[in-house]
């Protein structure tokens, strides 16, 4: 009696073909492109994850969560952020890149 089983590789490389994969992949690089620019300002201050979270309005875990890429904040709460960080909120709208 023989069994055919997928290997890893290729199940892993079937489920990143679909449009799911991609656009939970496209929302994790999001999240973390936006916490990584938090972060970077914030250190380049000075102030500590309590510090902006107090300014900001918010917890200092929920700024840490953002910061470790776990969260996609809405434009209210970053603008909120960009204020606590003496900064301004710039989004753009690009195309993709060829």
């Amino acid at each position: 009696m023989s069994t055919e089983h997928s290997s890893y590789e290729q199940l892993a490389r079937e489920r990143r073909s679909t449009p799911d994969y991609r656009e939970g992949h496209d929302e994790a690089r999001r999240a973390f492109l936006i916490g990584q620019a938090v972060r970077e300002r914030r250190l380049a201050l000075g102030l500590s994850q309590t510090e902006v979270a107090t300014r900001a309005g918010m917890t200092q875990p929920a700024l840490s969560r953002l910061e470790a890429g776990g969260a996609v904040p809405t434009i209210p709460v970053l603008d909120r952020i960009a204020i606590a960080l003496g900064a301004e909120l710039v989004v753009t709208i690009a195309p993709h890149a060829a």
